[in-house]
């Protein structure tokens, strides 16, 4: 496949024809469904095969199904399709297996978030018309594609913590500053021939979610971005974190407002804001923690005597204890059970004896022994959250995002170059 030549590739797509081909009606219509709409590395795509798609797009999406629907959104359901086959091929090739349990993990999240009765996904397919093998293939091509982009890219991505600190400092120096929740529709232009049919695509959609369409639905069909899958939300962003034509365009929207499409260096992309806020000072009280405790059983009305060797027993285990791991294996031993996944707190929800304490001492230190009715107590911070932005693990989860956004899609963009497309309508 990565053999044959690249000049070959064409996606300029004769429009009316395609819409001539998706309207026909009678025994026409069903003649027309056998023809071969393209080849894909000796690989067809059928008419059928485009209509099904198109049933799926519009459904899914909320557009009104009609030819000028069809017409506008024909050329980007064959490139959706050549694309699928490219991934596809490029997964057997790499020997990705897909699973009975990914396919059904995969149809129960897509009823979970279109809500579809568990299990009625095939029954809902057919009261919209559309083949369970045409919507299985497409649920098929999308797994494969995330599984070889765990396998493949995923591994080689290095999310380094001055990249988290950057993020961090950042948000802090942005204190009381707007900030904004923002979604996208990116289309991407790797052939500038294909400009005009993509900008087309993206006029037509602008207007169709102005007139009620559900931008959720209507990403997760049509975007190219790895936002997609979440409904084209990117979340919340301070101003000019985006390229200069979506900052631009940002400020004059107001919550709800949806841009015109705008041209950015990746392509075509539609700019919705969901939501604004103010980025204000945390509330201290609110910051989270993760604690352990170890607890040397001393009664209340104990002797002094009895207590001063607790205390000093539970004073040698403070400073020898190095880490949770540590810390959770010495309690266990001194018979305080550990829970496996640790409870997180806010300060506020802590007494003051408690709130000062986690508030204080270094992630990974035992405290200063408490004396409490039922003993002495020891804790341990195992994880505190220090700002009010997001986690580090939230940023590192959104970086990584954007840089196997960037991999996949240039993934892609190769196969594109050294696939062998020929185009039958």
């Amino acid at each position: 496949m990565h053999n044959t030549p690249s000049h070959i590739l064409r996606f300029t797509l004769p429009i009316l024809v395609l819409a001539g081909i998706i309207s026909t009606s009678g025994a026409a219509k069903a003649q027309d469904t056998q023809r071969i709409a393209a080849v894909v590395n000796e690989e067809v795509i059928s008419v059928f095969d485009v209509q099904q798609r198109m049933q799926i797009l519009i459904v899914s999406s909320g557009l009104p199904n009609t030819s000028e629907t069809q017409r506008r959104i024909g050329p980007q359901v064959l490139r959706g399709l050549i694309d699928e086959i490219l991934q596809q091929q490029e997964s057997r090739r790499l020997n990705v297996k897909i699973t009975e349990r990914d396919m059904e993990d995969a149809v129960s999240r897509i009823e979970q978030s279109n809500n579809i009765p568990s299990g009625g996904f095939e029954k809902f397919l057919q009261n919209q018309r559309i083949a369970l093998k045409s919507a299985l293939s497409q649920i098929r091509a999308s797994v494969a594609w995330q599984k070889l982009l765990s396998r493949t890219i995923v591994p080689t991505i290095e999310i380094g913590e001055e990249a988290i600190d950057d993020v961090v400092t950042r948000v802090e120096n942005n204190r009381g500053l707007t900030e904004f929740r923002v979604s996208e529709i990116l289309l991407p232009i790797d052939n500038p021939a294909d400009a005009s049919d993509i900008r087309s695509l993206a006029e037509r959609l602008v207007q169709q979610l102005r007139d009620g369409a559900d931008f959720r639905a209507v990403a997760q069909q049509f975007s190219k971005s790895a936002t997609a899958a979440l409904g084209g939300d990117i979340g919340w962003l301070l101003p000019g974190e985006l390229e200069p034509a979506i900052n631009t365009a940002l400020k004059a929207l107001t919550t709800g407002d949806i841009t015109d499409p705008l041209a950015i260096s990746d392509g075509i992309t539609i700019i919705k804001l969901t939501d604004q806020r103010t980025n204000t000072p945390p509330d201290s009280g609110e910051r989270t923690v993760k604690l352990r405790q170890l607890i040397l059983l001393v009664e209340e009305d104990a002797p002094q005597s009895e207590v001063d060797i607790q205390l000093q027993k539970a004073r040698d285990i403070a400073s020898a204890v190095n880490g949770c791991t540590e810390f959770a294996a010495v309690a266990e031993e001194s018979g305080t059970p550990q829970p496996e996944v640790l409870g997180k707190f806010k300060l506020n929800d802590l007494n003051a004896q408690l709130r000062s304490i986690a508030a204080s001492i270094p992630v990974g230190q035992a405290s200063e022994p408490l004396r409490q009715p039922s003993g002495l107590q020891i804790l341990m911070v195992c994880e505190r959250q220090n700002t009010s932005g997001p986690s580090r693990d939230a940023i590192r989860q959104n970086l990584l995002r954007e840089r196997v956004d960037m991999l996949s899609r240039r993934y892609l963009r190769d196969l594109r170059r050294a696939a062998f497309v020929d185009l039958r309508v």
